[in-house]
């Protein structure tokens, strides 16, 4: 029985990569080993694409990974510890959300196999990231022993340059500021709208303080509707007014 059910995993991943059946050297018929590193693959794939483990599981602990071309993690690791500690994790340091992996194809040509997939996923500042992969695999006794993966290394170095290229820009020119800010005990509720109106809630009064401001830099200057004007400045994510220490609302 579980011979069959083998057959049968074997006969889905077929169908789902398609002409997998024959190699690219002379067009030779794949053999037993290349099949079975195929489904092993396949399998590990299917389980990172729904979040059951993670693909890098398949690693032997001393493989050796490439990443080609130019980026903050192009280059040659050695071992399974050196890839995920150097490469792997500063890569997920930058994701909100987990690589969410699309199989493209799975083929091979007689000695190694070829993983083609794409995958996305929402950064730490809620951008997006998108790329497409293609690794070359050799494994051996159930283990990828050599990897060569092949990307684009424009989005990769976008990503890993993305949160230091936004921490080098002022609040003016990122508009993070428009939303809710609110203290630390939530008595004040301060928001600034789209348009340059900002409308403050104290306690129970609901629009306690309504008027308009203008951000430049870091700073901000706020001219009330009753006539008083007031700043404030923006320092790491807080923003620091008229005596308050207030942190932006995330919804």
């Amino acid at each position: 029985m579980e011979k069959l059910h083998a057959v049968h995993r074997l006969l889905i991943v077929l169908m789902a990569v398609g002409s997998v059946c024959c190699s690219s050297k002379a067009h030779e018929p794949v053999n037993a080993e290349m099949e079975e590193a195929i489904e092993i693959v396949y399998m590990h794939f299917d389980r990172w694409k729904n979040n059951e483990a993670s693909f890098f599981e398949l690693l032997a602990e001393d493989a050796v990974w490439i990443v080609s071309g130019k980026s903050p993690v192009s280059g040659k690791y050695n071992g399974k510890a050196d890839f995920l500690e150097r490469a792997v994790q500063p890569i997920t340091a930058k994701l909100k959300t987990p690589l969410k992996p699309d199989l493209m194809s799975l083929t091979t040509d007689g000695d190694n196999v070829w993983l083609h997939f794409k995958a996305s996923a929402t950064t730490t500042s809620d951008a997006i990231y998108e790329n497409t992969y293609l690794w070359k695999m050799q494994l051996k006794n159930g283990k990828i022993i050599h990897c060569t993966a092949f990307l684009d290394t424009y989005e990769l170095t976008n990503l890993m340059t993305d949160n230091i290229n936004r921490m080098s820009k002022t609040m003016e020119e990122t508009r993070d500021y428009i939303g809710m800010w609110v203290t630390a005990d939530g008595n004040i509720r301060h928001e600034l709208l789209p348009g340059n109106r900002y409308d403050e809630a104290r306690g129970d009064r609901k629009s306690a303080y309504q008027g308009s401001y203008k951000v430049t830099g870091n700073n901000i200057d706020y001219k009330d509707d009753t006539g008083f004007t007031a700043d404030g400045e923006f320092k790491d994510g807080i923003l620091y007014h008229a005596g308050m220490i207030l942190y932006k609302e995330n919804k």
